[in-house]
């Protein structure tokens, strides 16, 4: 089973990637292969709104977005993690959602992903709760749905304010493993 972590933070290693991290290493204990992109690491530019994926095929942008859905394709299970600006996703997450429609098929949108693929949401945040938290999961687990992934689960830890403030949280972080290793049951 070959999982994909997605963290959209622009701080290496802060808070949403490191609950992220340990998703993965739950299902690495599992059995399954991980890996962990940052997308901060990459060039996904945002979508122009050309249109010329539907009148053409393909999108016109040359970056790093033909790779990463190549990964998306391969793998059996995808770990978005992010974490909340403003009641909402970091704006890194926006351009790699966007620009999904590129690989819809035209006029019907339709994906030709395999369709069961399993997504874990994962979120931090500050003070924030499950009152905004929750539509923010359901927005990025409705995104993923449409491509056919189905739901495996949704995580969240406010009061992270500093980089590392999830290691204040050892039971989230336990739970974040064990929801790891129920991606490869």
């Amino acid at each position: 089973m070959k999982i994909l972590g997605i963290a959209t933070s622009p701080r290496n290693g802060a808070n949403s990637q490191t609950l992220v991290e340990h998703i993965l290493a739950g299902a690495r204990e599992a059995g399954a292969t991980t890996e962990l992109v940052r997308l901060c690491d990459l060039d996904i530019q945002p979508c122009t709104g050309c249109n010329t994926c539907i009148t053409g095929g393909e999108c016109i942008l040359q970056d790093d977005m033909a790779e990463l859905w190549e990964k998306l394709a391969e793998s059996d299970a995808v770990v978005f993690g992010s974490p909340i600006y403003w009641m909402r996703l970091n704006a890194q997450a926006y351009p790699f959602i966007d620009r999904f429609y590129a690989h819809l098929k035209k006029p019907e949108f339709s994906c030709d992903l395999p369709k069961g693929k399993k997504l874990v949401v994962a979120l931090t945040c500050g003070g924030l709760g499950p009152e905004v938290l929750n539509p923010v999961n359901e927005y990025v687990k409705n995104v993923f749905q449409f491509l056919g992934f189905v739901d495996a689960g949704f995580i969240w830890q406010n009061q992270c304010y500093q980089p590392k403030d999830l290691t204040k949280y050892p039971d989230k972080i336990r739970e974040a493993k064990m929801l790891g290793q129920s991606l490869v049951k």
